[in-house]
């Protein structure tokens, strides 16, 4: 099996919302499926860190307000921290960061911010119709103990106030990493 391949996996993992795929390899009923095909990269000294995290309950935002995604489906590693909604990066390298964004009012815009180390690297625009959702996935090289999180964003005021979906299982507002290498 090709380092391809095990990508594949990981990023389906993290990134599907079909629930016949991705959420129960998420949820544990699968999981076998997915670590006989990343067991290879686990023999060899690889570690595997990976998580997902959603809200279950509706937030409300306020300024500079960290998003705690509450509902963890994955923590390999342990590095997603459910208490703050802070991931840790427990060793350098590349990884691949996702965030989708759904919120509850209609008529306005928002904005959410991933923050990495205090510094943002990606804005999040949630549109001003119904059910219209935002998400971002890149790769950004992490150094060991480096923090990335999600927020308001502070160039929108018009943010604050505002009420993000939290629904168990739907991944409407979500954020979560995979370790590539």
């Amino acid at each position: 099996m090709n380092l391809f391949t095990v990508l594949a996996v990981l990023v389906a993992v993290i990134c599907c919302n079909s629930p016949c795929f991705g959420r129960d390899i998420i949820k544990g009923r699968n999981e076998h499926l997915l670590f006989s095909q990343v067991g290879p990269y686990l023999r060899t000294g690889r570690r595997i860190i990976a998580f997902t995290a959603e809200l279950s309950i509706d937030t409300k935002l306020g300024t500079n307000q960290a998003v705690v995604y509450n509902e963890v489906l994955l923590n390999k590693g342990d590095a997603y921290n459910r208490f703050h909604g802070h991931f840790t990066a427990p060793v350098r390298g590349i990884y691949l960061l996702s965030a989708s964004m759904l919120v509850k009012q209609v008529g306005k815009h928002i904005l959410l911010d991933m923050v990495h180390n205090g510094v943002t690297i990606a804005v999040l625009r949630s549109g001003s119709y119904y059910n219209t959702q935002s998400s971002r996935s890149f790769p950004v090289m992490l150094q060991r103990g480096d923090q990335v999180w999600m927020r308001t964003s502070s160039i929108a005021a018009s943010s604050v106030g505002y009420t993000l979906i939290g629904k168990a299982r739907s991944m409407y507002n979500s954020f979560s990493g995979v370790l590539l290498n």
